[in-house]
């Protein structure tokens, strides 16, 4: 069974579309959106297991401009 996810991200100044962009390049990882509200990039993820889940969140915490994350995980 896959493990979808929606991960909100919060982003320094000035950085949210490189950000969403290189969100968007990472394995699993369908859409990256650049939103209004609270957070300032949504993605939306497929993955095939929870492994698969720890390797992108290392992966969206490494790209240079994150500073929060808050991931949501669909039951």
């Amino acid at each position: 069974m896959p493990v979808v996810v929606y991960v909100l991200i919060r982003v320094e100044a000035g950085k949210v579309w490189d950000v969403a962009q290189a969100i968007g390049k990472l394995k699993g990882v369908t859409q990256s959106n650049v939103v209004t509200g609270p957070y300032d990039v949504i993605c939306y993820a497929q993955l095939k297991s929870t492994e698969d889940l720890r390797t992108l969140m290392t992966g969206i915490h490494a790209v240079d401009g994150v500073t929060r994350t808050e991931t949501c995980i669909a039951i």
